[in-house]
């Protein structure tokens, strides 16, 4: 009785005990992860689909779009849900590389998220995707807001580009996930953060095979936030224009911008590329054509090129000589014979001119008249002027990787020869030549000196809603009265008459910069008009020659077009 007894308590013990650990396991699941668990089935019931945002659109100084956005059709992959047999699948489908497809799902930490492995496909492929989709467990199909550049080429390097965020971004950049975009280059990365917008959340319950069965009632989707929009100050027909005033011209780069107030009409730099085939993705063979070193079609010359600025530097020269007192307007020096003997070396003119004043130098720029003021001023005095007027440094446009240039001054030059420089040095840099170097950018940035009123010079810009203030240079209005009247005079009777425009009074200087890897780039700045300017233009073609013959009929074009098109009422009374 007593075994019988003792195996009845122990059996109650045991089903005691095992009801208890059922309770306790109960409670466990139930109380303290009860919140864990239902999680865990809710992802594996409702997928989060996130809801691209738009990118904000971007205008011209009109109100014209000239970037927006179009809907495109993605294939993605949720890893918790796809076999390897719909992925194998997919990427022959897609016609893409099966590694690719498998380094993006490891990217993503969530098994149950939807990650993009193709975009923007075409509709014939997308179709006979989703005759495939019953077969495919873990495939998706969908639609998305991509970047659209509806003039291609004619605003790439100035509106950028956008593309997927990389596997080093993805680690640097926490706001962003893996199949973001991104800007790059131009306005679209100088301000992502405003473009960009915000993605949507939407919660959807599935199948085990990951189908879609509608969206989940308890959840609230929440909706994107498009990023906001761009007005620019760019000029829509006048950029079209210069663009084919180039079409002869394989490399190029153009600004034109108002010397009053900083705001940028073009900024055009030749050869281009299409965006849009970037925001697509490109081949490897595509990505390597695109950085060519020999045409650089994704380098924006107009801020990254530095050239030697050949006889357009020759007015800050005689500005630095009027603004010191070391010489006046009148001032002359031997005459040019054709050139100048300067102890074994000799150095050229292009031209015998005879004894001519300073005015005349510039306006039928002479070299041998600059070789002999140059070496006159030394080398301090010219590059304090080079500098004050902002060669050398950034202009503080509003668009990343701007170059700064060279200014050779007295600690560059003995940091690069040491003691081996010579007043042949002062010789070259007195016409633009030798060390020196700028952006197109900043020579049109320089010159807004002569055309502004109140001798400051102009910060350019992009964004309309910008407003940035000219900087003040303290220099004798009677010397840069002086060079004015020299630049009025290049155009009227000098080396710039292919610059002028009926009607108008145009100033500027030619340029011809010398290129030790081919034949010389044709250069000429102006602006128009001449006593009130409203537009100021630089333009550089390389190897095309002399600025007087090929850059300056361009120009003269192109501040023609902008009267025409924005002072039509005004343009009769010049």
């Amino acid at each position: 009785m007593d075994k019988e007894l003792k195996k009845y308590r122990t059996l109650e013990i045991l089903i005691f005990g095992i009801f208890a650990i059922i309770i306790v396991f109960s409670f466990k699941l139930q109380i303290f992860e009860g919140k864990k668990y239902h999680r865990l089935s809710d992802e594996n019931r409702i997928k989060k689909k996130y809801i691209s945002a738009p990118r904000g659109n971007i205008y011209d100084r009109k109100g014209r779009i000239i970037a927006n956005t179009r809907p495109a059709f993605y294939v993605s992959v949720i890893p918790a849900l796809a076999q390897q047999s719909s992925i194998e699948s997919i990427a022959r489908l897609l016609e893409i590389d099966l590694n690719t497809i498998q380094r993006k799902i490891k990217l993503e930490k969530n098994p149950y998220a939807s990650v993009k492995i193709s975009r923007d496909i075409p509709f014939e492929q997308i179709s006979l995707i989703e005759e495939s989709l019953e077969d495919l467990p873990g495939i998706e199909v969908g639609i998305e807001p991509v970047r659209n550049y509806p003039f291609q080429e004619l605003f790439c390097h100035i509106l950028g580009y956008v593309s997927e965020i990389t596997e080093l971004e993805l680690k640097q950049m926490k706001d962003y996930k893996i199949g973001d975009y991104t800007g790059r280059i131009g306005l679209e990365q100088q301000y992502e953060a405003i473009l960009r917008g915000t993605d949507g959340l939407d919660f959807i319950e599935v199948d085990v095979k990951g189908r879609e069965l509608g969206k989940v009632s308890e959840y609230r989707a929440i909706p994107p936030t498009p990023g906001k929009d761009l007005y620019t100050t760019l000029d829509l027909e006048l950029t079209d224009s210069t663009a084919q005033f180039l079409k002869n011209f394989p490399r190029a780069a153009v600004i034109a911008f108002n010397p009053q107030n900083g705001e940028v009409y073009v900024i055009f730099s030749k050869p281009g590329f299409d965006p849009n085939r970037l925001v697509h993705g490109l081949t490897e063979s595509e990505w390597q054509l695109l950085n060519n070193p020999d045409d650089a079609p994704l380098y924006n010359r107009a801020t990254m090129s530095c050239y030697p600025i050949g006889s357009t530097i020759k007015p800050f020269i005689a500005l630095a000589g009027l603004d010191t007192g070391f010489i006046e307007s009148n001032k002359r020096f031997d005459p040019c014979k054709g050139g100048l003997q300067f102890g074994n070396r000799y150095f050229g003119c292009w031209k015998i001119h005879g004894s001519l004043s300073l005015i005349d130098a510039i306006i039928y720029s002479c070299d041998v008249y600059f070789y002999q003021l140059g070496r006159y001023l030394g080398i301090d005095v010219i590059t304090k002027m080079l500098d004050d007027v902002g060669f050398g440094k950034q202009t503080g446009i509003d668009l990343p990787q701007e170059k700064t240039g060279i200014v050779p001054e007295r600690k560059w030059m003995e940091k690069k020869y040491g003691k081996g420089w010579t007043e042949g040095h002062i010789l070259n840099l007195s016409i633009g030549q030798g060390d020196i170097l700028a952006t197109p950018l900043q020579l049109a940035r320089a010159y807004s000196l002569f055309a502004n009123l109140d001798n400051t010079i102009a910060t350019p810009h992009l964004n309309k809603n910008l407003k940035t203030q000219n900087f003040v240079i303290n220099i004798k209005n009677e010397a840069l009265n002086t060079v004015k009247k020299s630049l009025a005079g290049v155009v009227e009777k000098g080396t710039g008459m292919m610059a002028r425009v009926p009607g108008l009074l145009v100033s500027g200087k030619t340029g011809t910069a010398e290129n030790p890897h081919g034949d010389d780039h044709s250069i000429f700045v102006g602006y128009a008009p001449s006593e009130n300017p409203e537009i100021l233009v630089c333009i550089i073609v390389e190897n095309a020659g002399h600025g007087g013959s090929i850059a300056a009929p361009i120009a003269g074009k192109i501040i023609k077009t902008f009267w025409a098109i924005n002072k039509a009422e005004q343009y009769e009374k010049y």
